[in-house]
């Protein structure tokens, strides 16, 4: 029974590597272009932030995967501000039509302001997703004066703010990226979800990937154009099934990002956790991640 379903597990995972490989490098014809930028912010008092935490200016963005949404940061959002360490202020929806839209209250004295971004095709290739990122930070600091921000990504969402670092590290129209937070990120796209080392040798092994995808390849060009003074706290995930993955990325892949901006960060933070709510769709709504990561951000 163990040996079918770790079968029917392995035939699953290849149909999910076969379908998301072209979403971590293609582009389609369909893919929108912001053509139109709109603001429905709402009369609103801030919150009064616990003192257990820094109080700055500088916004956290969270953004979600492949197939993501709302739910996807839903949950490590509401589990800042109910610690008091963070509020939510906006949601930016980026819409099939190419309006990007603004929702939610914002004010220039407001400390700790976390920013939901929504994309409404979930299915676009990451060069399109990459564009939208850049583009909301570019009108969060033209629109709203943010000069600082911090960034939470899950699943492919870390590789678009990675991705976007890279590709517009040093634009001015950018505010400045201090700390990044990233869940379950298939940096070396879905390889390695098969290992047959054990957990634990996983966790001794080099960061460097023992083999390069095409999308790898092509983040290492970039690398010194990482912006910097950037820190970094990765989460790793294994459903300690016998794969040495979370369901659908591998360790190793999620692990590649440090060998990737290797002597780039001003910090790298590594945490990998196993079971159940290690798994892919399980680490976002994960306490201890979101413990974690509101202790790194805040």
């Amino acid at each position: 029974m163990v040996k079918r379903y770790r079968a029917g597990l392995q035939l699953l995972l290849v149909a999910f590597v076969i379908s998301a490989a072209a979403i971590l490098i293609g582009a389609r014809q369909s893919d929108t272009r912001i053509t139109k930028v709109t603001s429905d912010l709402q009369a609103k008092s801030a919150l009064a932030l616990s003192n257990k935490y820094q109080k700055t200016k500088t916004a956290t963005v969270f953004l979600h995967g492949y197939d993501g949404g709302a739910y996807s940061t839903n949950y490590l959002i509401k589990k800042a501000q109910q610690a008091g360490a963070a509020q939510k202020a906006l949601v930016v929806h980026v819409y099939k039509d190419g309006v990007m839209a603004f929702k939610g209250y914002w004010h220039k004295s407001l400390k700790n302001p976390m920013v939901q971004i929504v994309f409404e095709d979930n299915h676009a290739s990451q060069k399109t997703q990459i564009y939208w990122l850049h583009q909301v930070l570019v009108q969060l600091k033209a629109k709203y004066g943010v000069t600082q921000y911090n960034a939470v990504g899950h699943s492919l969402g870390c590789n678009d703010i990675v991705n976007q670092a890279l590709k517009y590290g040093h634009d001015k129209k950018l505010p400045t990226l201090k700390k990044i937070v990233t869940i379950a990120g298939p940096f070396d796209g879905l390889t390695g979800y098969l290992s047959s080392e054990t957990e634990a040798t996983v966790k001794k092994l080099a960061a460097k990937p023992t083999r390069f995808t095409r999308h790898f390849a092509e983040m290492l060009k970039y690398r010194h154009n990482f912006p910097t003074n950037v820190k970094m706290l990765n989460v790793v995930g294994d459903t300690n099934d016998g794969f040495n993955n979370d369901g659908y990325v591998g360790v190793a892949s999620a692990r590649s990002v440090a060998y990737l901006l290797r002597h780039e960060l001003a910090k790298y933070q590594e945490k990998i956790y196993s079971g159940a709510d290690a798994a892919h769709c399980a680490l976002n709504q994960n306490p201890q991640v979101a413990h974690a990561m509101i202790a790194f951000l805040w």
